[in-house]
């Protein structure tokens, strides 16, 4: 009896909470061999940084880390429901960053304390620990006593916030006086100084000899614990309330380097490519810093390819019995416009799991009832599948680029799929008029355009050029089957990429 379709038929959820096809299907990649790597002399062991797009399956590698039997314990600080909630809506807090007081150094201290309880808890337990720096660091332990039995629960971070502000409202409040006939610049000067003096004092330095105590006492014969503790939802809503998002998780990048001379444990920080995009460009943090520790997650057409056979033929392995089990190019083992269908569809993703995922779900539903994945099934999937896509890509990039809609949308005026920076420069006064009737005040462009009335017509083009390129619309044309479309290494354009030749991506060129 021959197989047959169902509209409910799936290779995969999108999300990687609820996709029950990932652990049995999982590809291990270069990415997921340097997390496991223990082993201090070698350049993998320093990779903590997971950086990608939305989709790229950042999130999945870090869940499949749950399943993996060479680690001693791998545990979760979900930051939505565990950092900042008091702070959040802290008078005293909004105050000083109204006041431009840089809060880096306080948000800090607090990455460093939550990472640093979830290693006492993991790898020493609270008990053993108290009671041996008692016995031998009394300091310490007058330290943490010093909290009332919070220290170790979610009521530290609400004491600790409580602490710093009553010490630094009072010494700003004693040296009010000496603020008469400051200007503001050496006022905030003043309130600056004393908010870092406070917290590299009372939070940072006691932290530390935390951190070099666990060190020595705990993981110097212990070479045989791999701990990995993962930091993974910074692009949840909570971060996207404020223009301080930014402040925390640049002081995440900065917190989680205390704690790289503990060799028996590795703290991962999962983030999207525009966050920490946005996180260099509104806080002025030199990237060159992070690349040491920075892991890209991108993937090859040979690494997807390989994926969706898994996911195929877990789907359908009892269904086919004792038969060959299908593949992807089998299954769409018919052409579409001289193209290969299995080609068809990766040229019409970013190279993404979720991507590619989602437009073989939809091909699927297309063709309940049938016994073959037809071109007719492919070409209506496609039309839902864009629609998708191009909301998730809004949704990505909406925090850098507020008007983020508008520059898609302006891919129309292009007529021709190969074009260069001449041809589009007759389209310019209607660009123009396009992005200004957006009115979008957020949008550093658009702003630009309102504020500079003769903000060139060129600089226009090679900013749109740009945000077209970043977020992954068009390529570089380097030979007739060589694009270069964004990614980790390059972000943006150069500027030597202007006189090249351009293409707009096979999904978003619908003339």
């Amino acid at each position: 009896m021959p197989f047959t379709y169902k509209k409910d038929m799936s290779i995969g959820n999108l999300e990687a909470e609820t996709d029950f096809f990932l652990d049995k299907c999982f590809i291990k990649t270069d990415a997921y061999n340097a997390l496991l790597d223990f082993d201090n002399e070698k350049f993998s062991f320093f990779k903590r940084i997971l950086v990608g797009r939305t989709g790229s399956g950042k999130t999945a590698l870090l869940k499949h880390l749950n399943t993996e039997n060479s680690l001693s314990k791998n545990e979760i600080i979900e930051a939505e429901k565990t950092i900042f909630e008091y702070i959040k809506n802290n008078r005293f807090i909004s105050n000083l960053i109204d006041d431009n007081i840089d809060l880096r150094i306080f948000f800090k201290a607090l990455w460093v304390h939550v990472i640093l309880i979830k290693i006492i808890d993991i790898e020493i337990g609270k008990p053993s620990f108290i009671e041996n720096l008692f016995h031998k660091k009394r300091e310490l332990y007058d330290y943490i006593n010093s909290y009332n039995d919070t220290f170790f629960d979610e009521d530290a971070l609400v004491e600790i916030t409580e602490r710093f502000e009553d010490a630094v409202s009072a010494e700003i409040s004693s040296s009010h006086a000496n603020f008469k006939g400051k200007s503001i610049a050496e006022t905030e000067q003043k309130k600056q100084a004393i908010t870092n003096n406070y917290v590299s004092k009372e939070l940072l330095s006691m932290q530390k000899k935390i951190i070099s105590y666990i060190k020595t006492e705990y993981n110097a014969s212990n070479k045989q614990k791999k701990i990995i503790i993962n930091i993974d939802d910074l692009d949840k809503s909570w971060l996207l309330t404020r223009s301080v998002k930014y402040e925390f998780i640049n002081a995440l990048l900065d917190a989680f380097k205390e704690f790289l001379d503990i060799p028996t444990v590795k703290i991962l920080v999962s983030i999207r490519t525009d966050i920490l995009d946005g996180v260099y460009k509104n806080n002025y943090r030199q990237n060159e810093k992070d690349q040491s520790f920075i892991i890209p997650i991108e993937w090859t057409k040979k690494e997807i390819i390989e994926l969706i056979d898994k996911r195929l033929q877990y789907l359908m392995e009892d269904k086919y019995q004792k038969r060959k089990l299908p593949s992807f190019s089998s299954l769409f083992n018919f052409k579409i416009n001289g193209i290969m269908a299995y080609e068809y569809i990766l040229n019409r993703t970013m190279l993404r799991p979720r991507d590619t995922i989602d437009f073989i779900n939809r091909c699927l539903k297309e063709a309940d009832g049938e016994t073959k994945i037809k071109e007719a099934h492919v070409l209506k999937a496609e039309e839902t599948y864009f629609t998708s896509r191009k909301q998730a890509l809004i949704d990505e990039w909406r925090s850098i680029y507020p008007a983020i809609e508008s520059y898609i949308d302006l891919i129309q005026v292009i007529e021709t799929q190969e074009f260069t920076i001449e041809m589009i420069q007759e389209k310019i006064r209607y660009i123009k008029e396009h992005l200004m009737e957006v009115c979008n005040d957020k949008d550093d462009l658009i702003k630009k355009l309102y504020e500079y009335e003769e903000y060139s017509d060129e600089s226009t083009i090679k900013d749109v050029l740009d945000i077209w390129f970043s977020i992954g619309i068009i390529g570089i044309k380097k030979a007739n089957d060589v694009i270069i479309y964004s990614e980790y290494e390059k972000e943006h354009l150069d500027i030597s990429d202007y006189k090249k030749t351009f293409k707009i991506h096979d999904l978003y060129w619908k003339q």
